[in-house]
């Protein structure tokens, strides 16, 4: 069966609308019943077609495939139209600690955490974990079993960053611009 490319990006677009994982190409390609090639061109196609017409979407590469997220140009007016911007300020500095240490030493045990900071993290951990922004990663096979934790691909789309080396380009671009300065 051969299958014409703008069908491919419309199947394409109502899976990453749908979708609460990431877009995997290649179960997508078994599915259509096309090479792997040719869903990823209409991917990267798509993504470079919603750039150039300036869309309220776009669509972005995560580690394990790809995502539709909200255009970060737009992202005032939608915390506006649906006051988010409460949710964010509820952002604690304990929790930017936290969050820093689990997006940058992470996977990372709670004692970890706590061992860095040198206070107790337990509730801040679970704040992070009922906003989404991160998730317990596994067990550590040791005595106790302790959480690790990581953060969720929320963390990197309300970032606009596809994975923790863009997060650690764009901290190391900040830290030469403040030395130039």
């Amino acid at each position: 069966m051969v299958m014409e490319a703008a069908k491919i990006k419309s199947v394409v677009e109502s899976i990453l609308f749908l979708a609460a994982e990431p877009l995997d190409v290649q179960k997508l390609a078994k599915i259509l019943g096309v090479e792997y090639q040719e869903v990823k061109n209409c991917v990267e196609q798509l993504k470079q077609e919603y750039l150039q017409q300036n869309r309220g979407f776009l669509i972005t590469e995560q580690e394990n495939g790809y995502v539709l997220v909200t255009n970060p140009e737009n992202s005032g007016y939608i915390r506006e139209y649906f006051d988010l911007e409460q949710k964010y300020v509820s952002l604690s500095q304990a929790a930017y600690e936290v969050l820093s240490i689990v997006a940058l030493k992470g996977p990372i045990t709670r004692q970890e955490i706590e061992k860095i900071r040198g206070v107790s993290s337990e509730n801040v951990i679970k704040s992070l974990i009922e906003k989404g922004l991160i998730r317990e990663a596994g067990r550590l096979d040791t005595i106790g079993k302790p959480a690790v934790y990581e953060v969720t691909s929320l963390f990197y789309t309300s970032l606009g960053i596809k994975d923790i080396d863009e997060l650690k380009e764009k901290i190391l671009k900040i830290q030469q611009e403040d030395t130039s300065n």
